[in-house]
Parts: C-alpha cells; structure tokens; sequence
C-alpha cells in the first residue's frame, strides 16, 4: 500500500480511498472472501470518527488485492487531518492491519468548502 495524503472538501464523497494491498516483495495479497474494517480519528485525538466500519468497503479486484472506500456524508463533515487504517480478516482468518506502523500513518486532509454543503 503506498501512502499518500488524500485531499478532500468538506462534504465530498469522492475521490473513494482506494487501497492495493501488496506484501513485503511488493506483490498482490489476494483478499477473496476478506472482511475489511476502516477505522479513522483525528490527527490529534484519541476519538474515533469511523471505528471498524465495514460499510462502504467494495473488494474490486480480489486476487489483485485491490478495493475502495466510499464516504459517507458523516466521515467527511469534520475539517481536519485524520489517519485512517483498514483491518483485513482474510478468510482463512489471521487479521492485519494496513497500513502496519513501520510504513507510517495514511493521511486524510478535509478542507472546507466555499458553500459548507
């Protein structure tokens, strides 16, 4: 999973978060019948904004390892910086969590709007 901040207006619901999730050689994990959890909170705070959401999480491409978040009005309400992560339970069972802590904090940046709606 590469990182990069993701920009977004206050209120808007696209561009989707969208996530490939590779193994330590760069290679695809396959994610076939996986639950994915996102959790997301404040920069700085301990409150959690999306706590283990499956709501919203579309699998893609499953044996590429690919899927995509899609907001909801209440995740994108709040101006702010939040870290998001996705907790994946494979089928065969044996959670992770992406981004793991060795590869940083993904970023979600929520600017306001002209109109605030």
């Amino acid at each position: 999973m590469g990182i990069n901040t993701l920009y977004l207006n206050q209120h808007d619901l696209q561009p989707y978060y969208y996530v490939t999730v590779t193994d330590s050689t760069g290679g695809a994990v396959n994610i076939t019948g996986a639950t994915i959890r996102i959790t997301m909170r404040p920069e700085d705070s301990t409150a959690l904004k999306i706590n283990r959401s499956t709501v919203g999480i579309t699998i893609s491409d499953a044996t590429a390892g690919r899927f995509q978040y899609a907001w909801q009005a209440a995740d994108t309400d709040t101006i702010g910086i939040f870290d998001v992560e996705f907790e994946i339970t494979p089928a065969s069972g044996g959670k992770f969590t992406i981004p793991s802590r060795n590869q940083g904090v993904a970023h979600i940046s929520i600017v306001a709007d002209l109109d605030s709606t």
